[in-house]
C-alpha cells in the first residue's frame, strides 16, 4: 500500500492547457472580413464585401477587451489578438491618409482657380 501512496505523490498534478480567449478569435474573424471587403472591392465581388470594412471598428473593441480577458484571466490568445489590433490601426491609418488626401484633391478641383 505505501508504494501506491509514494507513486500518487511523485506523479506531476494534471493542468489542463488555458483555453484561447474568444474575443481574440472575433477580432481576427472581424479582421479577416474587413481585409476581404479592401481586398475585393475592384472585383465583381467587391460592392457585395465593400460594406464589411466597416467590421474593423468592432474589431478593435473585441481586440481591446480580449487583451484585458487574456490578463485577467490567464487565457490564451494574446497573439491573435494583437495581430488583429495591428491590422485595425493599418486599415485606419489607411483611412486617414486617403481621407485627407482625397478631401484636399476635391478641394483643389472646386476652387476657382483649380
Amino acid at each position: 500500500m505505501s508504494a501506491d501512496t509514494s507513486r500518487a505523490e511523485s506523479s506531476p498534478p494534471i493542468v489542463a492547457p488555458a483555453k484561447v480567449n474568444t474575443l481574440s478569435i472575433v477580432s481576427i474573424v472581424l479582421v479577416g472580413a474587413a481585409f476581404m471587403g479592401i481586398a475585393v472591392r475592384a472585383w465583381s465581388w467587391g460592392p457585395i464585401f465593400a460594406g464589411f470594412t466597416v467590421l474593423a471598428i468592432p474589431a478593435v473593441g473585441a481586440g481591446h477587451v480580449a487583451l484585458l480577458q487574456i490578463k485577467a484571466r490567464r487565457e490564451r490568445g494574446a497573439i491573435l489578438a494583437y495581430v488583429a489590433l495591428g491590422i485595425c490601426y493599418v486599415f485606419a491609418t489607411y483611412a486617414l491618409v486617403s481621407g485627407v488626401y482625397y478631401g484636399i484633391v476635391s478641394m483643389h478641383h472646386l476652387s476657382p482657380g483649380g
